[in-house]
């Protein structure tokens, strides 16, 4: 799956300067192609949120049901913590939960590649570029912001978790920085480095170490910032 003209030796090189690194092209371009078609057009996310100081979730279709009440309770919870630096909303699929409808095509294609991200070709490219050699797995999500979804700002290295280095392949094409959307570097004062804008068949990786956010999508954008997220880790998940 992945772009065999890819330059390790240059990629391990940019990645050594702050532990973090972008990949143009990463994917063979079929098979990038084909992501964005089913992440755009053929999956059912669920709403991924924070309210009440829990992670929870729902499905897309569900908001439709609420009452305009019910709506507006809920996202006062969401953006009350938002106000304080906590939270998210986005739209979300577990790609390892695609394994239980293999008979329907895109989730079959989803779980392949899901178990690609899992394979030791994968681990071994991984470690060619970051130099990290205890890979064993890799979670994956796909991942929809739409209008007013966000990521607040965090740090990925959480207790009780083995995982060892973030990453994000993008799959929005022809997304303009305006629409926000960044992924967002911070110094650990809460001062703003750099960001990352989305684009078409990048892996963005980085250390766990370092704080990020997903900034606001604007009112105005175009289309949903569509990737695949998730974290290589020293532990072994299910595949």
């Amino acid at each position: 799956m992945l772009n065999p003209e890819l330059d390790f030796d240059q990629l391990a090189a940019e990645y050594r300067v702050d532990k973090r690194g972008r990949i143009a092209n990463v994917l063979k371009s079929d098979i990038a192609q084909r992501l964005q078609e089913v992440l755009l057009n053929k999956l059912s996310y669920e709403l991924a949120y924070v309210a009440g100081d829990q992670n929870l979730s729902m499905p897309m279709e569900r908001l439709s049901t609420l009452s305009p009440e019910q709506r507006r309770q809920l996202f006062s919870a969401i953006y009350s913590e938002a106000s304080r630096g906590v939270g998210f909303l986005y739209g979300r699929f577990d790609l390892n939960e695609a394994k239980d409808s293999v008979s329907n095509k895109d989730h079959e294609f989803l779980y392949e590649v899901y178990s690609f991200l899992n394979s030791p070709d994968m681990f071994l490219a991984i470690q060619k570029i970051t130099g990290i050699d205890d890979i064993q797995s890799a979670d994956a999500q796909a991942t929809s912001y739409r209008v007013g979804h966000f990521l607040t700002r965090h740090r990925d290295d959480l207790s009780g978790q083995e995982r060892r280095l973030a990453y994000v392949f993008g799959f929005s094409q022809t997304w303009h920085p305006d629409w926000g959307g960044l992924l967002q570097f911070f110094e650990e004062d809460g001062t703003p480095r750099d960001a990352w804008a989305p684009q078409f068949n990048t892996l963005s990786l980085f250390n766990v170490s370092h704080v990020h956010s997903v900034t606001h999508i604007a009112p105005y954008a175009a289309a949903p910032r569509l990737s695949i997220t998730g974290w290589f880790r020293s532990d072994v998940l299910p595949i």
